[in-house]
């Protein structure tokens, strides 16, 4: 089954159009275990176990991980071994892009070994350094196309010959490759630049509408409202919409002092829910 496919069912079970980015940062634990690899999976799995009906897709990011050494990457295949029983789709935040044979590598690691549905990717080398990635046909691609960190400007925002920022350009050619290569290839895309956002799925909307992830919402101050109405103005197809929430969520005890680790995690999901 596509990854396309796959999240238009997630959605159908959910009415959710939540991404989780399950990132670790032991300092943050409310509880810390015997060794790093079950604290990371055990903190993870009770997210999933009492939250899963309410989110559509999971997003660890490869560094916090990495961090951890072996231990760290042990707790990764876990946590994404158990959102897969689940049948909860990975997307893997790993912002790879290379030569070709190092891409080749990179995508095997991610699909093969890690096991994951989705991938995000860099452009700024070409076509060629992404091509190896999109030979996993059923899989999903974010191509970084304008990022919700403020320096992202420095590049994204530069005028082209024709007058046309980059980052559209960028937009505008992963639409030949959605075309050309996979359905699963779409944007990041920040919720931090509703307007910018606005821009790239109105083109999209002209073009089978790719999928899009959205980070930005929460911590970095982007509003999930806001965006959702964005969307359903151009009449996106919300199962092919992915908004983030990383630490608000997962750290969400911290700014509810007088809660339960996981009663902040509920209060801080709600924010983030489809209106019926």
């Amino acid at each position: 089954m596509s990854f396309v496919d796959l999240c238009s069912e997630r959605f159908a079970k959910t009415n959710s159009i939540l991404c989780v980015g399950l990132d670790p940062i032991i300092e943050k634990f409310p509880y810390k275990k015997d060794n790093i690899e079950d604290t990371i999976y055990i903190y993870f799995s009770e997210i999933l176990d009492n939250f899963s009906d309410q989110i559509a897709v999971i997003k660890p990011n490869v560094a916090f991980y990495e961090q951890y050494g072996m231990e760290g990457y042990i707790a990764l295949k876990k946590v994404i071994k158990k959102a897969k029983k689940m049948q909860i789709p990975v997307i893997l935040d790993a912002k790879r892009g290379d030569i070709g044979n190092t891409s080749a590598a990179y995508a095997k690691a991610s699909f093969v070994e890690l096991d994951a549905d989705a991938i995000t990717l860099s452009p700024y080398l070409g076509e060629d350094s992404l091509s190896p990635f999109f030979e996993y046909k059923d899989k999903g691609f974010f191509i970084l196309v304008r990022t919700s960190n403020k320096g992202s400007s420095d590049f994204q925002l530069l005028k082209m010959e024709n007058g046309n920022y980059l980052y559209t350009e960028v937009a505008k050619t992963l639409c030949g490759w959605n075309k050309k290569y996979s359905t699963g290839i779409g944007a990041v895309a920040g919720a931090t630049h509703l307007e910018e956002l606005k821009q790239i799925a109105t083109i999209f909307s002209q073009n089978d509408f790719p999928p899009i992830l959205i980070p930005g919402v929460g911590t970095q101050g982007g509003d999930f409202n806001q965006v959702v109405g964005t969307l359903k103005d151009l009449g996106y197809p919300m199962y092919k919409i992915f908004i983030n929430s990383s630490s608000k969520i997962t750290y969400g005890y911290q700014e509810h002092k007088n809660m339960s680790y996981l009663d902040a995690i509920n209060v801080e999901i709600n924010k983030n829910k489809l209106q019926k």
